[in-house]
């Protein structure tokens, strides 16, 4: 890693950062940087990564990182679309206030990009590891000024969430912590689309607002592939198929490239299946079969996966079974004509 301007964080007005790939916990090669200027109280973050592979216009979230307690509480500052085997991009934010969670420039590690395909790649300025499986995305305003035990950490933003008065279901009620950050970016279009539902998550940014216009009705003319599945009873989401992964790009093209997200690859090869659904809007819905708990809800929600839905057909032995899930883009579903 590479800093230029001074010899302690607090003094920066413009450093770089090297970006590095981890795959398997491991630190790979470099695949760029980050430039980081500070004028005022504007943070510029401007970022140039080689992603060989990496498929154009899927997201990336970029997020800075706070250590707490061994792990990295990451707090989204912003996301962009790549580009055919590169990101890059610029966003400008506040430097006392990075991503509104009260947290200043000075206070991060380093930062961590995130690709919808479960790219990870990080970069550090404080001479510590990265290491992925610590990281954790975190509600904004609610990183702890100290380091209290984690359980009660946990509890107590519980308690905060519930004081909030934000309707969800209690199924997903533990969800709420990680799922906060973009109730003002998508307040209206959660309450139109999920209103049953738990509130976004970060990953929830990989459904666009054109994408959720182009497709608020509903498509009944066009069959969906795969086997029919009677997965839940509430008629919440409906019209259900078992699918494998090659059925994805009978969807279109976006919904093709989620054949390669880790987390889609990872319940195929557990389950044997994936589910695909329509919700009460006709909107596509792609279902990831696993378990609820605290590291499958991290790594659900870490590939974009934010919701979960419990379901009879997923018996997992002392756990609560079901499916995972988003929407999903299918703007050329309507070429679709069937043929497997």
């Amino acid at each position: 890693m590479k800093k230029t301007g001074g010899s302690c964080l607090a003094e920066y007005r413009r450093f770089v950062a090297y970006v590095y790939e981890y795959q398997k916990e491991k630190k790979g090669s470099n695949c760029g940087f980050v430039k980081i200027e500070v004028r005022g109280e504007i943070c510029r973050i401007e970022l140039h990564l080689q992603c060989p592979g990496l498929m154009p216009e899927s997201t990336c979230s970029v997020y800075g990182f706070v250590r707490n307690r061994g792990l990295l509480d990451g707090i989204l500052l912003g996301g962009c679309v790549t580009g055919e085997g590169k990101v890059e991009c610029i966003l400008e934010i506040s430097a006392g206030n990075m991503g509104d969670s009260g947290k200043s420039l000075d206070e991060m590690g380093g930062m961590i990009f995130v690709t919808e395909q479960g790219g990870f790649f990080g970069t550090e300025w404080d001479d510590q590891m990265i290491r992925p499986g610590n990281f954790r995305v975190v509600e904004k305003k609610m990183i702890p000024e100290t380091q209290p035990d984690l359980s009660e950490t946990e509890r107590s933003s519980e308690e905060e969430i519930a004081e909030s008065k934000t309707e969800a279901p209690e199924q997903d009620r533990d969800d709420r912590t990680e799922q906060a950050e973009n109730v003002q970016k998508e307040e209206t279009t959660q309450q139109e689309l999920h209103s049953q539902s738990v509130q976004e998550s970060d990953a929830s940014d990989l459904v666009s607002e054109e994408m959720l216009h182009e497709h608020d009705k509903p498509h009944p003319s066009c069959p969906l592939p795969g086997t029919p599945c009677d997965a839940f009873s509430d008629g919440e989401l409906s019209d259900c198929r078992k699918i494998s992964p090659q059925d994805l790009c009978h969807l279109g093209r976006r919904a093709c490239m989620l054949r390669n997200n880790r987390f889609v690859q990872y319940g195929s090869y557990n389950f044997g299946h994936l589910l695909l659904c329509r919700n009460k809007c006709g909107q596509m819905v792609l279902g990831i079969p696993g378990a609820y708990d605290q590291q499958e809800r991290f790594m659900a929600n870490m590939f974009g996966f934010p919701y979960f839905k419990e379901s009879r057909h997923i018996q997992i032995p002392g756990r609560k079974g079901g499916y995972w899930y988003r929407l999903i883009d299918t703007s050329d579903f309507d070429k679709w004509d069937g043929r497997q």
